[in-house]
């Protein structure tokens, strides 16, 4: 039941991220697990930013922004 509860919410998250124009790094995030992730469950920076044609700094600025939208929601 928790399980359900958790996706749901995951869920709820993610279209947030989407519908505030963040779609491109969603999908690439979930898509693409082995060229964005490291084995460990990381993220790879590097296979990241290739995946999005961008620089780090523009990932990091990316991130720190959806970081941002979904703060309220994650407490």
């Amino acid at each position: 039941m928790s399980n359900d509860i958790e996706y749901l919410e995951r869920q709820e998250l993610i279209k947030k991220l989407i519908e505030n124009g963040y779609s491109e790094i969603v999908t690439a995030l979930l898509d693409d697990e082995t060229r964005v992730y490291t084995k460990k469950g990381r993220l790879n920076k590097s296979g990241a930013c290739r995946k999005l044609k961008l620089k780090s700094k523009q990932l990091e600025d990316k991130l720190a922004e959806m970081r941002e939208l979904l703060k309220n929601d994650m407490d």
